[in-house]
């Protein structure tokens, strides 16, 4: 066999979209189930914070009013891609939606496979929550979606320095859990931290979706959009009492993230020193108290790592 041969063979092996079924789900028009997919979509798995506009001039970007769900083109200026990366995150209402199925969207939100059965971009967090989100989750939060009013906006721009066949091949099929664990259960702290995706932003890792570093222990870097400057570094969460959240107790952990409402956030203004947060805290203060304290609680559980962060400076710290 020539090697033109093998190579047309090992691209055709490589170019090849798994085959992932669609979920058998019917998403509940009964309230009870689209306020609950409101609270995940909103706050529990913030889905809002990168498929709307932000307002970079308020700390932590708040969601511009009215483009709630809309999709947003953001993402490129917050991780500091260069120009010839463009990606966006898409229009969540009917707009777009409408002709997609219950199981189609409950697949693309855990398994990363699109109605055209394209592999979607890993910024999508479905390789954290294809092994700890449930069924149930993702539905309730199509029930939500599906009673937004349609926005008409145009899908962000899409140019990836990445083969089509790698994207692909991304998305793996999984047997998804059915329910969620309940507050009592042992591992329900674990999941809610997964549900939040905590450990994304605040893990190092190499870009391509490979940890650098312990898990949880910070420093992941951030560019500050415009107008602010600099660049910002994710904390270290581990319970490390000099450098993480070992001098921290519940309360103060719950307070915090519970006074960084969305009208606080909208109030506010970015200094002329430059310095943002992108962390949407706007966003997880609509957390319950029970949800939060079950994240510092694991967080607690976790091996301290020494690990001390920078917080923001105006050079990347790859600069230094």
């Amino acid at each position: 066999m020539s090697r033109f041969v093998v190579l047309l063979v090992v691209v055709a092996v490589l170019g090849c979209t798994r085959n992932i079924p669609v979920p058998d789900v019917k998403a509940s028009a009964a309230e009870a189930h689209v306020a609950r997919g409101r609270y995940l979509a909103n706050n529990a798995m913030s889905c809002v914070v990168c498929h709307s506009r932000r307002d970079w001039t308020k700390f932590g970007g708040p969601v511009v009013e009215g483009s709630e769900f809309g999709g947003s083109g953001d993402i490129p200026v917050v991780e500091g891609w260069t120009s010839k990366m463009h990606f966006g995150a898409q229009n969540l209402t009917p707009q777009h939606l409408a002709d997609w199925s219950d199981g189609e969207i409950v697949r693309a939100t855990l398994l990363g496979q699109s109605k055209d059965t394209h592999g979607l971009f890993p910024y999508m967090p479905y390789r954290t929550w294809r092994d700890a989100v449930p069924l149930e989750d993702a539905t309730d939060i199509v029930a939500y979606l599906r009673t937004l009013s349609p926005i008409a906006q145009d899908a962000p721009e899409r140019d990836l320095p990445i083969p089509t066949f790698v994207l692909n091949r991304l998305p793996e099929p999984r047997e998804l859990k059915a329910s969620a664990p309940k507050p009592s259960d042992p591992g329900y702290g674990a999941y809610v931290t997964a549900r939040a995706r905590c450990v994304e932003c605040h893990t190092e890792d190499d870009r391509r979706g490979n940890y650098t570093a312990p898990l949880f222990s910070g420093g992941r870097e951030f560019a500050v959009p415009p107008p602010g400057k600099g660049f910002v570094r994710s904390s270290n969460l581990t319970p490390d009492p000099d450098t993480g959240l070992g001098g921290m107790t519940r309360e103060a952990f719950v307070a915090r993230f519970k006074a960084m409402t969305l009208e606080a956030a909208r109030a506010s203004t970015v200094g002329d020193d430059g310095y943002n947060s992108v962390m949407a805290w706007w966003a997880y203060s609509g957390l319950t108290e029970e949800d939060l304290g079950a994240v510092f609680d694991y967080l607690k559980s976790l091996p301290p790592v020494k690990n001390n962060v920078e917080k923001w400076s105006l050079t990347s710290k790859e600069a230094k």
